[in-house]
């Protein structure tokens, strides 16, 4: 017999020995309640007389019984020793006896695990009280979860307060930001963002790059990065800002605003002007901003010729000649040439080479109409003197070297002295222009070495 078989038998033990004292104070209190009916006789408790075998006695005063009724007396006794055991167990104490506790446990256990079979798990007292609250927050999650979201989407924080343009100064930002607006969903923006950016950079041509970011909750910041500006285009009486993508934006202004170049002489209109436009913008554009701005006037100066012609007036007085095709590169030597001539001014021909002459009506691509036939008559008039005070003195020579000679030998000499004269008008034509043609060789050279530089 194992240490569990021994306390359940002492348990049972006990617990017959618990039924029959039940029976017996049972048995007393029935005799107590037959006592108090004869109170009259026996006024006293104390003298009352007690049976000395109250069990013996009622066994005497009963008949005598067969054996199947006393077999149903005994099934009936144990059926109530069975119900008394149960009420004694639950109450835990009768009489002032103690039901250990270890027994009481151990007896519902055991009954438990013959029930089902010893595999279920008792629980604890504590899983009793936490597994409800977990069943109820479960089934409670889905319904707090769908009404935040709901008191989301109607609170203050599902909309746009403001919205705050970055990257362009307040004053020319007069940008379209459609569909943005205040008010409006930021759930919605939050999966628009790029359609918005798209439709931001397609409604305003200033704009390069655009960039939504949503700030606090509900603010929103575009961040704008707008294309250069390299100069501006007149049309009429007002000014067009023109900008490095080759857009003109339609906004008019009365009064050149920024040191930018203007450009002249760019017929819109004229589809084949319109592509040397583009040309020359592109060319302008790969400038640094110092050499742009260092830059007056942009001039078409296309002909039937020659349609990649342009000519650019500079703020320090010098003028630059060249072909649209090649004025980008070349006009990355300007800082240079610059410094090469020491603060000379005049014109720096880029067309083949990169070379320096004297500015003068004649090679000046600005000077009006008046200035360039006044030049020339007085190129004309030094040209024409210089030739007839050659010839005089060629003449007069010739006189007194031949007053010997025969009338042939004057004939040949009379040739040959207009073969002099034609040499001598060609020397003066060059004389005329030695000094540009050497000042010119010299810068040649020297802006040669700073582009090769």
């Amino acid at each position: 017999m194992d240490l569990d078989e021994q306390r359940q038998y002492e348990h049972n033990k006990k617990l017959r020995e618990l039924r029959h004292k039940e029976r017996i104070a049972k048995m007393k209190r029935l005799e107590e309640a037959k006592g108090m009916q004869n109170n009259a006789t026996f006024p006293d408790k104390s003298k009352r007389p007690r049976p000395s075998n109250t069990k013996n006695r009622s066994k005497q005063n009963q008949p005598p019984r067969s054996s199947s009724s006393q077999a149903n007396d005994h099934n009936n006794h144990i059926v109530d020793s069975e119900k008394a055991s149960k009420t004694s167990a639950s109450k835990k104490t009768i009489r002032g006896v103690k039901v250990p506790k270890l027994f009481v446990k151990k007896d519902r256990q055991t009954s438990q695990n013959t029930d089902k079979g010893n595999h279920m798990h008792k629980s604890t007292s504590r899983d009793k009280q936490t597994i409800p609250w977990r069943k109820r927050f479960l089934l409670l999650a889905p319904f707090i979860v769908a009404f935040m979201i709901s008191a989301y989407f109607v609170s203050p924080l599902n909309r746009v307060s403001s919205i705050t343009v970055e990257g362009v100064d307040k004053k020319e930002a007069k940008l379209n930001l459609a569909p943005l607006k205040t008010n409006m969903s930021v759930f919605q923006l939050g999966h628009k963002t790029t359609q918005v950016e798209k439709s931001i950079m397609n409604q305003n041509a200033s704009i390069k790059s655009a960039v939504v970011e949503i700030d606090n909750y509900n603010q929103v910041i575009v961040k704008v990065t707008p294309f250069r500006q390299i100069g501006y285009i007149k049309n009429a009486d007002f000014f067009y800002p023109l900008l490095e993508n080759d857009q003109i934006l339609d906004t008019p202004i009365a009064n050149l605003e920024k040191e930018l170049p203007l450009f002249e002489g760019f017929d819109i209109g004229n589809e084949q002007v319109r592509a040397k436009t583009t040309e020359t913008v592109e060319a302008i554009a790969s400038l640094p901003d110092d050499i742009i701005q260092q830059i007056d006037y942009v001039s078409y100066m296309g002909d039937d010729t020659n349609d990649d012609r342009i000519a650019l007036q500079m703020v320090d007085g010098n003028v630059v000649i060249g072909f649209i095709s090649s004025i980008g590169e070349r006009m990355s030597y300007y800082n240079g040439i610059l410094k090469q001539l020491d603060g000379q001014t005049g014109l720096i021909d880029m067309e083949v080479a990169i070379y320096f002459t004297e500015l003068n009506a004649g090679n000046n691509p600005y000077a009006s109409e008046e200035d360039k036939k006044a030049y020339e008559e007085s190129v004309a008039a030094e040209s024409s003197a210089t030739s007839e005070s050659s010839s005089s003195a060629l003449s007069a020579e010739a006189v007194s070297s031949g007053a010997t000679s025969s009338s042939s030998s004057a004939t040949e000499s009379s040739a040959e002295t207009s073969a002099a004269s034609s040499s001598s008008t060609s020397a003066v034509d060059a004389a005329a222009g030695v000094s540009s043609t050497s000042t010119s060789s010299t810068v040649e050279s020297r802006s040669q070495a700073v582009s090769d530089e």
